[in-house]
């Protein structure tokens, strides 16, 4: 068998967000996996172009979610060409044999458009990422791609390589699948990764800085985003992980604290990183030993970091310890202020009154909480959001962040959308941030006008409620009422305003 004389080399368009800040793991540690294996491997980022009239980040602001922030401050400028030419430019420089597409639902059809746009047949084109695993039947269809990756890619993807760099394709490689002569191969599952074995983050395709940069809480700085577990023990209905909780077998996983700890120390030391981003499900769905472990070894790294947890998991105590080794804010998920919605809607098993006091105790240990919540599911109406509102001004957390409900693919409440007529069953989810569908009893007018209304309910006196009311009409006179309130509320909470 004849190799090639040249390394295999990978394009992996990374078809983020508008200025989503910081850097995927998932793709860093396939760019690990990708060198240490000897082969090439660059990054298309559409992180810095302009696709649509607003970013999330835009519309976090807009809803009054987070504080003012500008990119200027992190030197970092929306490039002025088009995407769809700037990548068939990297496509004729690079001369990749490979090209990877790393999705979520919401970013698919950006990433599909750049993919149409290659006309050189010779190039393998493979797709992979959340989107992929879920939903392998969407993807395979399309006619520019030739393989889906449908489970974790760092074994896969390096398989691949090998088998291009031998100048003949090998068809059986577990976790893809491939089309050949007219015909989909369906290759099997493999298990899934043992975390502790995977490689560090290679950051070496990403300009670092300003891509390390990330705003948190009004404040910029140098953030590593890292796995501490992987996967989530919990089945809420509108999450992917109730599929994939059903279709892997220890889809939770815990990484070692020695290797997070290592993993942690390699970033800071070599991309001079100042703040840590654990990408955890929940951190306190551990045993007490391993949470002791953490605490205990964390206290070496001296790097502040975010988290997040389950209301029904919190103690003042793990809170305290969270925060004396450099815990600067915790989010917790409450998604509904009604219980009997959460449970039989959501399938979240978690009383107010342990909601109420989890999120107590964490404020009680003097601690940043910020409290996520969705707004938007099927059936829910504008009582059941009250609630929800109401719910939140007893607790009176630091901050409130309200995501838009999406219908993600393999999920319980899609169905229902489905079932119901709220959307069709080809539709593609778009932004958490700012993108909604209506929910039967309310319009997508009426969300999006509660969405950036929310947290003016929840700070101003019901005297007042009169008057954002008005705030959530979508036009002109809406949006006099609304600007007056946001500058406001900016002024109030933040010191400055983007009104």
């Amino acid at each position: 068998m004849t190799k090639k004389s040249e390394k295999v080399k990978i394009l992996m368009i990374e078809s983020g967000s508008e200025m989503e800040m910081g850097i995927p793991p998932n793709i860093a540690t396939l760019v690990s996996s990708v060198k240490n294996s000897g082969f090439e491997i660059n990054i298309f980022s559409t992180n810095e172009f302009r696709i649509f009239d607003k970013t999330g980040d835009d519309s976090r602001i807009g809803s009054l979610q987070v504080p003012p922030t500008s990119f200027n401050e992190m030197d970092i400028r929306y490039k002025d060409t088009d995407v769809i030419d700037d990548f068939i430019l990297k496509v004729e420089e690079f001369r990749p044999d490979i090209i990877g597409l790393s999705t979520t639902e919401a970013n698919y059809k950006i990433g599909l458009s750049l993919l149409k746009s290659i006309v050189k047949k010779d190039i393998f084109i493979i797709v992979g990422g959340a989107f992929a695993i879920l939903s392998p039947e969407t993807i395979i269809k399309e006619d520019c791609i030739d393989a889906v990756c449908v489970g974790e890619g760092e074994v896969p993807l390096v398989e691949l390589c090998q088998s291009i760099q031998n100048q003949s394709i090998n068809y059986d490689i577990s976790n893809i699948w491939f089309k050949k002569d007219g015909k989909i191969i369906r290759n099997k599952y493999s298990s899934l990764s043992d975390i502790n074995l995977t490689p560090f983050q290679d950051w070496s395709e990403w300009d670092i800085p300003p891509r390390s940069f990330k705003p948190m809480a009004g404040k910029i700085r140098s953030t590593a985003i890292v796995e501490l577990t992987r996967g989530c023990p919990f089945r809420c209905n509108y999450c992917a992980n109730h599929f994939l909780n059903e279709k892997f077998i220890h889809n939770y996983r815990e990484k070692s604290i020695d290797r997070f700890i290592d993993e942690v120390e390699y970033l800071k030391k070599k991309y001079n990183v100042n703040f840590i981003y654990i990408a955890d499900e929940t951190i306190l769905t551990t045993s007490e030993k391993r949470f002791l472990e953490f605490i205990n070894q964390y206290k070496k790294v001296h790097l502040p970091f975010w988290c997040e947890t389950r209301p029904e998991f919190i103690t003042y105590e793990k809170i305290k310890m969270l925060k004396d080794v450099g815990m600067e804010s915790i989010n917790v998920g409450l998604e509904s202020g009604n219980e009997d919605f959460r449970k039989n809607i959501l399938n979240r098993y978690v009383s107010n009154d342990n909601i109420i006091r989890g999120i107590s105790e964490a404020i009680k240990a003097d601690m940043r909480v910020g409290v996520n919540v969705i707004i938007g599911f099927p059936h829910e109406n504008r009582d059941l959001i009250f609630e929800t509102i109401n719910l939140i001004r007893e607790i009176k957390p630091t901050s409130t962040m309200v995501h838009l409900f999406q219908p993600y693919v393999r999920t319980p409440l899609r169905e229902e959308c489905i079932k119901i007529g709220i959307i069709d069953k080809d539709y593609i989810c778009g932004d958490y941030r700012m993108d909604a569908i209506g929910t039967k009893e309310l319009s997508k007018q009426e969300i999006l006008g509660l969405h950036r209304t929310f947290n003016l309910y929840v700070d101003l006196p019901k005297d007042r409620w009169e008057e954002i009311k008005k705030a959530e009409n979508l036009n002109d006179r809406g949006d006099i009422v609304f600007r007056k309130l946001a500058k406001e509320y900016q002024l109030k909470h933040f010191g400055k305003t983007s009104f």
